[in-house]
């Protein structure tokens, strides 16, 4: 049994890690070449009749008798921006003190080794881009102290009878009428091992900019349509893009990474990547 006994303690990172600010850009930026082909009509009415079989009130029949008489092209862009974060905290846990407990075996001398600095700790995620809390228990923190709940006297009143020895009805108490009970918060050991957990948080945060879509579309399907992807970038704090031919999609892409490097003073910056300008094709259709 392993109970925490204090609240986290909140760690931010180094100063010199945890600092917002702008990476320089060392190379130019290279956007891919996005060309708007118009569809041939039968794709596009291929992809009417697909759509109109999965209505009920609506027949495929009518549909591929239809005559397109004039089709407009309009284009999405979709900028987003993933961080990857870390936060760390530590709390102090308990659990009852048993022959195999570390500071059983082998005691800690006092003032010869030093507790480690939580961000000094080597921590991997198990996977990156994904909500996860990983548990580390602390070298050099174990320590040994009596059980406060029984006063190291590993046994406590019993509340069912209320160390009177007695049975309440028929029913047998807890304590077989010998008025105690063991202790639950040590087991009957009568001491607690004390040792400190460091809790690293890794987080996924998503921002996403759409510029171009229609209020008759959800953005949802805008953004979970495929596209062609014009740039990508990966790094630990990336670059805003500024030379993207839609100045609307620079403005928000420098909004959004200022706002990434500063919103969170408490975590620390792992890693981040940026789909810059993903285009998406939106068809109007006169039949």
């Amino acid at each position: 049994m392993t109970c925490s006994s204090h609240a986290l303690q909140k760690f931010p990172p180094p100063t010199e890690e945890g600092k917002a600010n702008v990476s320089v850009k060392l190379k130019p930026e290279v956007f891919n070449p996005f060309t708007l082909s118009p569809l041939p009509e039968q794709t596009i009415l291929d992809v009417l009749v697909d759509w109109v079989q999965n209505k009920r009130l609506f027949s495929p029949t009518a549909a591929r008798g239809m005559v397109i008489t004039d089709v407009t092209h309009e284009v999405a862009y979709c900028y987003r921006l993933e961080t990857f974060t870390e936060h760390r905290s530590v709390c102090l846990r308990f659990e009852p003190q048993c022959k195999t407990s570390k500071a059983t075996m082998s005691p800690k001398p006092a003032g010869e080794v030093q507790e480690p600095q939580p961000w000094k700790v080597p921590v991997t995620p198990a996977k990156m881009f994904h909500n996860q809390v990983l548990n580390y228990r602390l070298i050099h923190t174990d320590r040994v102290t009596g059980c406060s709940y029984c006063q190291e006297q590993k046994c406590v009143m019993c509340k069912a009878c209320c160390a009177s020895t007695r049975c309440k009805g028929e029913k047998m108490v807890p304590c077989m009428s010998l008025g105690q009970v063991c202790c639950e918060m040590c087991v009957g050991k009568g001491q607690m091992f004390y040792f400190k957990e460091l809790q690293v948080d890794y987080r996924c945060h998503l921002d996403r900019y759409l510029l171009g879509v229609p209020g008759s579309i959800p953005e949802e399907r805008i953004s979970h349509a495929k596209g062609e992807i014009l740039h990508n970038g990966l790094g630990q704090k990336v670059c805003p893009i500024s030379t993207f031919s839609v100045e609307e999609v620079n403005a928000a892409s420098w909004r959004m990474v200022r706002s990434s490097h500063s919103s969170c003073p408490q975590c620390r910056i792992i890693q981040q990547t940026s789909t810059e300008g993903s285009a998406k094709r939106r068809i109007r259709l006169w039949l």
